[in-house]
């Protein structure tokens, strides 16, 4: 059994703007040098912030990710990882959904993910029909 897996998370722009879970701060460290100190390593303090770094291969937002009016826990963007079941870091993104219904802070597949870009959350109208 291999403990790693290449996810999709769908995050709400609410939680996206919080804090990481334990389990998967160290997965999204930044690196960057200072001339007196050398080496650093820095950890992220949100999401937000780990992805202005480029620490997430692949992201997409909802179409209504900036739009004034809408609440930003209805404002979705999906991150494709690659999650480890034995370091307990799909167990911190299954716990962020919990209470939540689809799409909101949710695991998907592939597929899954696929199917949810293809909705008038992440298309306009107009690409749908």
């Amino acid at each position: 059994m291999t403990g790693n897996y290449n996810l999709y998370f769908s995050i709400t722009k609410e939680d996206f703007k919080k804090s990481i879970p334990d389990n998967l701060l160290g997965k999204y460290s930044i690196k960057s040098f200072d001339e007196e100190l050398g080496d650093m390593i820095r950890i992220p303090e949100s999401w937000e912030e780990a992805e202005e770094s480029g620490a997430f291969c692949w992201v997409r937002k909802s179409l209504n990710w900036d739009k004034p009016g809408v609440a930003n826990s209805e404002k979705v963007a999906i991150i494709k990882g690659e999650f480890s079941l034995l370091k307990g870091e799909l167990s911190a993104l299954i716990a962020m959904g919990e209470g939540k219904e689809f799409p909101y802070n949710s695991v998907m597949t592939k597929q899954e993910a696929k199917e949810l870009v293809q909705t008038n959350l992440f298309l306009d109208a107009k690409s749908v029909s």
